[in-house]
């Protein structure tokens, strides 16, 4: 499968906001498939296990379920107008109509091309678990949400940044 990443700048009236964004369209399920898996993880990551949204009268707010179906319900209903999106590394929604397509690339990868310096990737395991995951302090959506083996997940988390720790 290949996917298309534009750099776009969304509006003109802010010529410094510019950044990567994966092309969805309307009839690619297995893509919008994959894509809501990543956001519902990071999601997960987010808010699933904070102890800080505890609070009963807030918590259902922040129900990584509940956010990961509001996000796909977006989606679909964008889709169903039968227009493509533009979903950032952060799950970040963007129509495509009046951008400013500054260039695109092709990917075997759904791996956004943007590479941060101030990003920090963690690696972490489940206690007894066999497989790895990726988090990001910037919120990134990682497509798989998961690794078979520590090399893959640091090969990953590689492509976005060199500040990579550990938690297995």
């Amino acid at each position: 499968m290949s996917y298309c990443f534009m750099r776009c700048r969304p509006h003109p009236k802010c010529p410094d906001l510019i950044g990567w964004y994966l092309v969805l369209n309307p009839d690619d399920f297995e893509t919008l498939e994959r894509l809501h898996r990543g956001v519902t993880s990071m999601y997960y990551a987010k808010f699933g296990l904070d102890p800080h949204y505890q609070n009963p009268e807030i918590a259902h707010l922040y129900n990584p379920i509940r956010l990961a179906f509001i996000w796909l319900e977006t989606v679909e209903r964008q889709l169903a107008a039968g227009k493509p999106i533009l979903v950032n590394s952060r799950g970040g929604l963007l129509i495509m109509a009046d951008v400013e397509v500054l260039s695109a690339i092709k990917s075997d990868k759904m791996q956004w091309p943007d590479y941060d310096k101030s990003e920090i990737i963690t690696i972490a395991k489940w206690p007894e678990g066999k497989h790895y995951y990726l988090s990001s302090n910037k919120n990134r959506v990682f497509v798989p949400s998961k690794y078979v083996n520590f090399d893959d997940a640091c090969a990953t988390a590689k492509v976005y940044t060199d500040k990579i720790k550990t938690r297995c």
